[in-house]
């Protein structure tokens, strides 16, 4: 656990390292297709929140709910968070194929020969689909769970917690993939990420965390996120073989 969470917090600080030659030219396209992304996504969240967590609301028979601001407010908030991980995930794979690349090409110059290769841009998005489509729906489950347990005193605590857990985990799991797509199978890669999910909840956090950053945050997150995932399990792979 413990060793995980510095691993990957030291490959992250030394992706910063990695911003030579071409490399600015990907963490720019790929900053400015995740700020265009979020920026939709923010203005979605808000759209639909509201309108969807009136709809829902609605279909509360229960009069002393309408006239609730904190039910109100709850149903708000569980609403945007759906719209939020939905979107999130939208956002995963529409980088997908850029990312993977700069993964690809980072992995080159860390091993220093030319790696076995199986990127392209149909294929990439494919597999992110598959990959994100089923952690989609487990973090939908899992999600509605923690957020019913948040409404009970004391339980709310640890459920807001394992609720952010629970998101960067995902996260983490999406973009350790850029790397993963290329040496394992749909099935080995989920048993991979479960190995080091501590090190996918650190690099998730990370992630959430730059994001929350106005405009530079979004543009660097995606980019060095990718980097620093890269870094970590070539290393690992590296130390294997050696």
């Amino acid at each position: 656990m413990i060793s995980q969470i510095f691993s990957m917090l030291g490959h992250f600080l030394n992706s910063f390292g990695d911003t030579k030659g071409s490399a600015w030219k990907y963490m720019i396209y790929s900053g400015l297709i995740a700020v265009a992304l979020l920026t939709i996504m923010v203005f979605g969240i808000w759209k639909l929140s509201a309108i969807g967590g009136a709809w829902i609301a609605s279909l509360i028979p229960w009069q002393w709910a309408h006239e609730t601001v904190l039910f109100s407010f709850v149903i708000g908030i569980a609403f945007g968070l759906l719209c939020w991980i939905v979107m999130k995930y939208i956002m995963l794979i529409m980088m997908s194929p850029l990312l993977s690349l700069v993964s690809e090409k980072l992995e080159q110059k860390i091993k220093g020969v030319p790696v076995k290769s199986r990127f392209n841009v149909a294929g990439s998005l494919a597999r992110t689909i598959r990959v994100n489509s089923r952690n989609l729906l487990r973090e939908v489950v899992f999600s509605v769970f923690l957020l019913l347990a948040s409404l009970i005193p004391v339980l709310n605590v640890f459920a807001i917690a394992l609720l952010f857990l629970l998101q960067a985990y995902f996260v983490g799991f999406g973009i350790m993939d850029y790397y993963l797509e290329r040496h394992y199978t749909y099935r080995e890669t989920v048993t991979k990420v479960y190995q080091h999910k501590w090190a996918a909840i650190t690099l998730g956090a990370i992630f959430i965390g730059m994001i929350l950053i106005p405009v530079i945050g979004a543009v660097m997150a995606s980019y060095f996120t990718t980097v620093a995932a890269t870094r970590y399990f070539s290393v690992i792979e590296s130390e294997q073989t050696a």
